[in-house]
């Protein structure tokens, strides 16, 4: 049997198939928490109010502020953003476009990821899209702390500070059959 015919085997067996299917789960769900502190995130910078049951935004700053910053796609406009915010670095803000792309790649070719051997649900990406989360939710409750008087004159170390998202994508992590050792590995 050769090469190819040996990882197709592999592939769809059912642990294959099994961890193909966790791991292309797992990586849906990661950009949904992503996409929820990205987009939603930044969004909630720009609320102004409750009215009739409905949210109210700044539009015009949002606008000029965050879309602004690419026409094109609300998600990159957001991560720009916080890259301004110093939430992101740039390097993370790419990774972030890539993590994107990936979750579109698996959303809507989910039968070749199944079924090809060359193909696989990017688990480095999956790791990487973590820190940035992690880095994302530092931010946010960095703002919190600032602004609630329940922390004033305390000190809060980033170690200390995790958001519902970042927990999420933990047990994400942990589900796709990638532990705490896989995190060390990864590079910064």
């Amino acid at each position: 049997m050769d090469d190819y015919q040996a990882r197709l085997n592999a592939k769809l067996a059912p642990e294959g198939l099994k961890q193909t299917l966790v791991r292309a789960g797992c990586f849906l769900s990661a950009y949904e928490l992503i996409k929820l502190h990205v987009i939603d995130g930044v969004r909630s910078e720009y609320w102004r109010d409750l009215r009739d049951a409905k949210n109210v935004y700044d539009e015009a700053r949002y606008q000029q502020e965050v879309l602004a910053l690419d026409p094109a796609s609300k998600f990159r406009a957001s991560a720009a953003w916080l890259m301004q915010a110093g939430a992101l670095t740039v390097e993370q803000a790419a990774l972030l476009g890539a993590v994107r792309d990936h979750r579109n790649e698996i959303a809507h070719e989910l039968p070749r990821m199944i079924i090809d051997p060359d193909v696989e649900v990017r688990t480095e990406l999956l790791l990487s899209a973590a820190g940035c989360l992690r880095s994302i939710g530092i931010f946010w409750g960095r703002e919190t702390v600032a602004i609630n008087p329940q922390w004033d004159g305390q000190e809060v170390a980033d170690d200390d500070i995790w958001s519902g998202p970042s927990l999420m994508m933990s047990m994400l992590l942990e589900i796709a059959g990638l532990g705490p050792d896989d995190l060390a590995a990864r590079p910064a």
